[in-house]
């Protein structure tokens, strides 16, 4: 009977793959394409006046850049740092996590063109609602010119290859694997009535999603197939995409870091937009659906009308990119470094670069290691240890102490 339903999981799981994995290919290429001629310091360039031009431009930057919940934290941490205002470092933390380039793919494999547009549409306009609401709150905070920031264009087609198919598969590869698992068991096992026979009322769907979705850590492309599969199983459509915009718009890390660095004023106000938007949104589309007639091919993906050939190919290479990385064996390099520091807030390769970043700006770093499944950092040098805690903490990490 288990085998049965893990071997029932597991082909689910497998359908899923097949439908998403070409269109993460094209996401991951244009993901690449943008990290390269979409820099940092471009960003930074264009966001250090506290006004609604700054808001307008950070939500601009922030909708298709494929970064997930976790890894917008270290580029926000720089951005405040750098002078941006408040209001904006708050409208780039909705706006990113919650779509990029690569989930508004995935998003119409799964799901359909419908929310394949309304998705990154709300997180456009909610990033200004929330950026512009933020600029009403009365805050000490002074505002800096960030000054002319060249922006340096990088290694072609070489570092698009790199960021597209093996930085971002690392960053966001395990995520998207657990979100599949988690959308394949759903079709597997629960009955195909469940969320229209208990969860048909809004007014318990929707308290339901949220309460679910915004401690949780989920990115934007892995909640993807949860929220098809619930959709599949009867949920309605609006309190399915309240999940996809709350879910990878926040979590309790992100949440710490906006009472941390923002203060409690912003971080309830963070809080606060997060839901009214996401039910907001959620409402609307399901208005918009149901004077469309309900229709189930509006929520068709794209992902079906595939060859099944290309599928399959794309999904293994898929799973290759994903997983190879992962079998590291520990090198003879790290035992030989002088300070070895456990970091448990490593969560993705956006942490690994800040940290490495950080602590190579001291002097004296001769080498720097972050591992991101042991959650280890072995640095050496002529360097001291509270150095390095210090460079730690400045890219916005706590080194845990034994």
């Amino acid at each position: 009977m288990i085998l049965e339903i893990l071997i029932k999981i597991l082909k689910e799981s497998w359908t899923l793959l097949l439908d998403v994995s070409p269109f993460l290919f094209l996401g991951f290429f244009f993901a690449g394409v943008l990290h390269v001629f979409v820099g940092k310091e471009l960003i930074l360039k264009h966001l250090g006046k506290g006004d609604f031009a700054s808001v307008f431009k950070s939500v601009i930057f922030g909708v298709p850049l494929p970064v997930c919940s976790c890894g917008v934290i270290p580029i926000a941490a720089s951005l405040k740092r750098d002078g941006a205002g408040k209001p904006s470092v708050l409208a780039f933390l909705f706006s990113t996590p919650t779509t990029g380039v690569d989930s508004i793919l995935a998003t119409y494999a799964f799901l359909g063109g419908l929310f394949a547009v309304f998705r990154p549409l709300v997180a456009f306009l909610g990033g200004l609602l929330l950026g512009g609401s933020a600029l009403f709150i009365k805050d000490k905070q002074k505002v800096v010119e960030t000054g002319r920031i060249e922006n340096r264009r990088r290694g072609g087609i070489v570092e698009i290859v790199n960021y597209g198919f093996f930085y971002l598969p690392k960053e966001i590869g395990k995520w998207l694997i657990i979100g599949i698992l988690l959308g394949g068991t759903i079709t597997a096992i629960i009955p195909s009535d469940f969320f229209m026979r208990y969860l048909s009322n809004p007014w318990i769907s929707y308290p339901l999603m949220l309460l679910i979705s915004i401690p949780l850590y989920v990115c934007a492309t892995g909640s993807i197939p949860i929220a098809a599969a619930m959709i599949w199983k009867g949920l309605n459509p609006g309190a399915a995409l309240a999940f996809l915009i709350a879910g990878p718009a926040t979590n309790t890390v992100t949440i710490t870091f906006v009472f941390k660095e923002l203060g409690k004023k912003f971080a309830a106000l963070y809080l606060f937009m997060i839901i009214l938007i996401s039910t907001l949104s959620g409402l609307a589309f399901d208005y918009i659906w149901k004077i469309s007639g309900t229709e189930s091919s509006i929520l068709s993906g794209g992902g079906k009308f595939i060859p099944l050939w290309i599928k399959a190919f794309s999904s293994v290479v898929l799973l290759l990119i994903i997983f190879l990385p992962q079998i590291r064996i520990k090198s003879k390099k790290e035992k030989k470094m002088k300070f070895k520091l456990k970091v448990s807030g490593i969560q993705c390769m956006g942490c690994v670069d800040a940290i490495k970043e950080s602590i190579n700006q001291l002097k004296g770093v001769l080498d720097v290691v972050v591992d991101l499944k042991s959650k280890m950092v072995f640095v050496d040098g002529d360097v001291g240890y509270e150095e390095i805690v210090g460079a730690i903490k400045k890219a916005g990490y706590d080194v845990d102490m034994d």
